[in-house]
């Protein structure tokens, strides 16, 4: 009985073998390392997410929008003078592909100053995560148009909840301050933007003033209803035509030829965006 019972004892010894401790060790060791490896991996993206993300969950954010800087500098050239003849009805009127704006008392030209904007608009809608693009990719003398109705047209091939054309006026000299043009009711042509180009218009005013950009003080409310704007009408998505301020006025045009000035316009254009889609 006491063999038996001393067998008994050393089949299931009270201490393991050190083989076992050892592969336990390692197990345990391994799982630790392991562990602590995932938590690194969550904490990292955790932090990457909060951190680094862009402003891509704001009002707007997937948005399509077109931005279309009036006119070309080449619209004056004399080789483009065929294509510039181009004529279209409009719904209201025969009016011309397109034109050469206008310009300070010293020369700096209206195309030039829609570029500038437009080019420093489409960054920052691109850094709030709107997906962006221009109805033309240059400002130079060789180069004219497009013409206004395939500008409208561009916008409506996108899909674009919204287009802003951006312009600015050759007003007398006394006038200052921005303005938006909204499309007015043409039977047959803008019966399905009337009501959300006047939205559209309205959030421009609103955010452009909130941002500082000096109000017109020549058109009432700064709103003007349109129905003779080819663009406007051609346009079967949100369309506004902003004017930015006159050259032809000292203060504006001191404005409009500086870089911190350009950027403070583009800078209203994006409020105006932002109010108008926080609103939808």
């Amino acid at each position: 009985m006491e063999s038996n019972t001393a067998r008994a004892g050393s089949r299931y010894p009270t201490q393991a073998h050190p083989f076992f401790s050892c592969a336990i060790s390692r197990l345990f060791y391994v799982f630790l390392l392991v562990s602590l490896a995932l938590m690194a991996t969550v904490f990292t993206g955790t932090a990457a997410n909060t951190t680094g993300q862009r402003s891509d969950d704001g009002p707007l954010s997937g948005k399509v929008i077109l931005l279309d800087p009036g006119h070309q500098l080449g619209n004056s050239n004399p080789r483009f003078s065929q294509q510039m003849s181009q004529k279209k009805f409009n719904g209201t009127t025969v009016k011309g592909c397109n034109t050469t704006g206008t310009a300070t008392n010293s020369g700096y030209p209206e195309a030039t100053f829609n570029w500038k904007v437009a080019r420093q608009l489409k960054r920052m809608l691109e850094e709030k995560g709107a997906r962006v693009e221009l109805t033309r990719n240059s400002n130079s003398r060789e180069k004219w148009g497009p013409c206004v109705w395939d500008r409208a047209k561009q916008a409506n091939r996108m899909g674009a909840d919204a287009m802003i054309s951006i312009h600015a006026d050759g007003a007398p000299s006394k006038g200052r301050g921005f303005f938006v043009l909204a499309p007015g009711l043409v039977k047959g042509w803008t019966e399905d933007v009337v009501r959300p180009g006047r939205k559209l218009a309205r959030a421009m005013i609103e955010g452009m003033t909130t941002a500082g950009a000096p109000p017109s003080n020549y058109i009432s409310n700064q709103l003007m209803i349109s129905t003779n704007t080819t663009g406007l009408n051609f346009s079967d998505v949100p369309t506004v035509t902003v004017e930015l301020g006159n050259m032809r006025n000292a203060s504006d045009a001191r404005r409009m030829t500086s870089v911190t000035g350009q950027r403070k316009y583009a800078t209203g254009l994006l409020s105006g965006l932002e109010t108008y889609f926080a609103k939808r």
